[in-house]
């Protein structure tokens, strides 16, 4: 058994061998990220790095390290993927604008009339090829295989709140936020022309829906209550069923669309009810005009640890917006805390407590610098 000094001279000469793997590793990303540049390929290939994190845990002897090759590898393939964002992003003009292009495809999740297609169309105004699916996953599957340059996402309700299932998506999809909208929420009662309010066996909508709406339906305790995919979809079913005993929740827009009744108005229990959304890319934006930052970084679960990482934010006199936690899914009992702060990355104080952060966390990864949404 060797002594302590023995093992940090066996330490120190394998780091020197890892930073000249590093420096090579990286040298060979900007080669990449030259040879995308010149053929306007996307940065990220989640499928191809999925592969590759996989391929290299199956090469390890001792499998009680998968977790944090993982997490190695990941690290890695994201400083991969800035250098090669920083690189593409020299040659590009500043846009002051919404920075999305005239000529574009954007995917969301429903139907034409969900709340979704609604904030779309509020945000892009224009656009050359909208494509509907039928889940979130369905929408970044989308997006990593080039079927659409951008997605618009529920994020979080004023009521509800977060869409906890898009923000495990974004981590793991390794996409970024370069915008965000708002749209007033309205759940309507809707049925087939004819319809009695009082006659309804079955109502269709998605749980935000019925959960945004509980007052309303607590006083139908016979009525069967159907989750399904999105409220317009619901709308769509029932039209297309022609049963004057099931009904749906949703949207007065979705109710004209599908020739629906609507049998009992603004059946939402706050009426002050909104929705936020997200656009989402392949890439990490900048721009002076961004006032707005998204992180996430990982949390230990033990004492002081919370406290440690955000008084990061408030020695740098960073002002909080929203703080969300959510189960890390490779390791049992952590955590990653997603961020939203007012900021944007070129302040040297945001860098600062970014820095200190990324330091004192085992994963950390911005998520997106944009303008935030304002009523």
């Amino acid at each position: 058994m060797g002594s302590l000094e023995d093992y940090r001279k066996e330490i120190d000469s394998i780091d020197r061998e890892l930073i000249a793997l590093f420096e090579k590793r990286m040298n060979v990303a900007i080669k990449v990220g030259e040879y995308k540049k010149e053929r306007n390929l996307p940065i990220f290939n989640g499928k191809r790095e999925e592969e590759v994190i996989e391929k290299n845990i199956n090469l390890l002897n001792n499998k009680d390290y998968s977790d944090i090759t993982r997490r190695f590898f990941e690290k890695v393939m994201e400083l991969s993927r800035s250098l090669q964002a920083k690189l593409i992003e020299e040659n590009k003009e500043d846009n002051n604008s919404n920075i999305i292009e005239k000529e574009i495809k954007i995917g969301y999740q429903g139907v034409k009339g969900s709340f979704s297609e609604e904030a779309l169309i509020k945000y892009f105004k224009s656009y050359d090829c909208v494509k509907n699916y039928d889940e979130f996953i369905d929408v970044f599957k989308a997006l990593e295989n080039n079927e659409i340059e951008y997605a618009i996402l529920p994020i979080e309700n004023s009521y509800t709140g977060a869409i906890t299932e898009v923000y495990d998506l974004l981590v793991k999809y390794n996409f970024y936020i370069i915008g965000e909208e708002c749209i007033k929420i309205d759940q309507h009662l809707m049925g087939m022309l004819g319809a009695n309010e009082n006659n309804i066996e079955e109502i269709y909508s998605h749980p935000q829906g019925f959960a945004q709406s509980k007052g309303f339906l607590s006083k139908y305790d016979d009525v069967k209550l159907i989750p399904y995919h999105n409220t317009a979809i619901s709308a769509k079913l029932v039209s297309d069923l022609k049963d004057t005993k099931k009904a749906a929740i949703g949207s007065r827009r979705a109710a004209e669309i599908y020739g629906l009744d609507i049998l009992r108005e603004n059946i939402n229990d706050k009426s002050d009810n909104h929705t936020k959304f997200i656009i989402i890319g392949k890439e990490l934006k900048y721009d002076d005009s961004f006032n707005k930052v998204s992180v996430v970084f990982s949390l230990e679960d033990k004492a002081g640890t919370l406290y440690k990482l955000l008084r990061h934010f408030a020695e740098n006199d960073i002002n909080m917006i929203k703080i969300e936690s959510r189960p890390n899914k490779h390791e049992s009992w952590k955590y990653l805390l997603y961020v939203d702060f007012e900021g944007n990355l070129k302040n040297n104080l945001v860098k600062n407590a970014l820095d200190l952060i990324e330091k004192n966390s085992g994963y950390f990864k911005i998520i997106g610098n944009y303008k935030k949404f304002t009523l």
